[in-house]
């Protein structure tokens, strides 16, 4: 059998990773967070069940479920109420990308034959940043009041000095890396 090169082996250990991460548990109030950090800038990436924001994981039915739901999206896209990032990096908030598919308009995607009804929220956050060099944790407190059925956080971190795993569980407000 030939022997594969070293950057082919590589890149097929990663693609293995990859797919490995791609279809996570579905746990009720976890959020992942995957954060990358670069020189002069920041983004974040959250998948959390809805049932996290808002206790079930179906389209609103009534008109209080629809405010509530409306509520949650609006706190969703003001990202930077979310995070508190140091002062000293000088981060400004860009766009926030919000896709939560069972709460926007337009027809919501059914669950596959036989599975379990599960309603995923995905919202992207970049900021541009005067310097990130001194970043080492990320403030969740806001995002945490503002969803209080999350209960922990697993986060992963790219930052120029490498990966990084963390775990942020209530009541800790800070997550470190």
């Amino acid at each position: 059998m030939p022997r594969l090169p070293s950057p082919l082996l590589l890149l097929l250990t990663g693609l293995v990773a990859v797919a490995a991460r791609a279809e996570p548990a579905h746990v009720h109030g976890l959020v992942t967070l995957d954060l990358v950090v670069e020189p002069r800038s920041l983004s974040l990436q959250l998948v959390l069940p809805q049932d996290s924001l808002l206790g079930h994981e179906r389209r609103p039915r009534s008109a209080a479920e629809r405010q509530a739901a409306a509520a949650a999206l609006q706190r969703l896209h003001g990202g930077a109420a979310l995070f508190g990032l140091d002062a000293a990096a000088g981060c400004r908030p860009g766009p926030a990308e919000v896709e939560a598919p069972q709460l926007q308009a337009g027809p919501a995607a059914a669950p596959p034959a036989g599975a379990a009804p599960h309603a995923e929220v995905e919202a992207r956050y970049a900021f541009d940043c005067q310097r990130t060099d001194g970043l080492r944790s990320l403030d969740l407190g806001g995002l945490l009041d503002a969803f209080p059925r999350i209960q922990r956080i697993s986060a992963q971190v790219v930052t120029p000095g490498g990966q990084h795993q963390a775990t942020l569980q209530r009541p800790a407000r800070r997550l470190s890396w």
